[in-house]
């Protein structure tokens, strides 16, 4: 099995291609369909179902390259890129360049023989996605403007701002209708939003975004897993015996699925008996606000993982062996 190793960026792709490991060939494309059908090209004469094709997960970038190779019958891994800066931390590199981190991803993929496939989003989970972003932002755009009108002076200007805020708030409107009725109408999504919602201080809006932003999260091989690709497992930082950092979340991984649970675990920790049994223990070991919520926030996706990896409802009452997260 050849393996490629792709840098993303913006504008543009860097590609090393290895078998053995030993490098082949190294290229840069664009970062569109054109320079993914360049690389197609440039593989010849091996086949695209004869590579496997590791990437990582930067920014969106990278999610019409993996798209394009998933289905021209390569197989895919996209990585936290938590996890390739570490290996080429082992390989005591010393230069960082686009050429360089390709070749570090493509040794990494070779290092690492079980990595994950990734699986594409169905279009009707593309689009679900599409609608919750697009919601999110013009909610973000409606408080800056609702932010404005609270200063404005002048009468031209706080009308104009009026006007916006209520254009806003009939498209917002028009998207949730629109979210509701892809929900509605696809049983898979109907049957998953539904068991989210079983979740105490899971609403319909959280239920919708976990949906959109993980919308494999049933896959995961584990809900630790699936929390430190949200960068919701702690990060912790000691050395020999006087560094001794406070742990913080690693927020390496999906922003928006952290933005999602915020509030809902500030909710949880209040209605939710698991979430608020686990806050008493971590503050009374003197853990400060913010890890207790830190802590919410990933025991609340583990809930989620939990209930739609199993098939049913949420259980206050379920008590596991291993239910501390301190």
């Amino acid at each position: 099995m050849l393996i490629i190793g792709i840098d993303i960026a913006k504008e543009k792709l860097a590609v090393c291609l290895q078998a053995e490991r030993e490098i082949l060939k190294e290229e840069e494309f664009g970062n569109h369909k054109k320079g993914f059908k360049a690389i197609e090209k440039w593989l010849k004469p091996h086949r695209m179902d004869e590579v496997h094709i590791c990437m990582e997960a930067t920014n969106v970038y990278w999610e019409e390259a993996a798209e394009y190779c998933h289905a021209a019958g390569a197989k895919v891994s996209v990585v936290n890129p938590v996890r390739t800066k570490g290996f080429a931390m082992s390989q005591l590199r010393r230069n960082k360049t686009d050429k360089v981190d390709a070749r570090d991803i493509a040794a990494f993929c070779a290092a690492t023989p079980d990595l994950t496939l990734w699986r594409p989003p169905t279009p009707e989970q593309r689009k679900l996605r599409a609608l919750v972003r697009h919601r999110e932002a013009l909610v973000k755009t409606r408080t800056q403007q609702s932010n404005r009108l609270q200063t404005a002076r002048e009468e031209e200007v706080r009308s104009s701002l009026q006007s916006v805020i209520t254009m806003l708030n009939e498209q917002i409107e028009k998207i949730n209708q629109q979210i509701s009725d892809l929900i509605d109408q696809e049983p898979g999504f109907k049957e998953d939003h539904e068991l989210l919602c079983t979740i105490k201080g899971v609403g319909g809006r959280t239920a919708e975004r976990i949906l959109a932003e993980m919308y494999d999260l049933a896959q995961y091989e584990s809900a630790r897993a699936a929390a430190a690709d949200a960068g919701l497992t702690p990060a912790h930082h000691e050395s020999g015996t006087s560094v001794r950092r406070k742990p913080k979340l690693s927020k390496v991984g999906k922003a928006s699925l952290r933005s999602a649970l915020f509030f809902p675990a500030m909710s949880a920790v209040q209605s939710n008996p698991i979430i608020r049994r686990m806050a008493e223990r971590l503050e009374n070991r003197g853990k400060t606000p913010k890890v207790v919520l830190g802590a919410a926030m990933r025991k609340l996706l583990h809930i989620a993982y939990g209930v739609l990896k199993n098939r049913t409802p949420f259980d206050p009452d379920h008590q596991p062996v291993h239910a501390s997260l301190g």
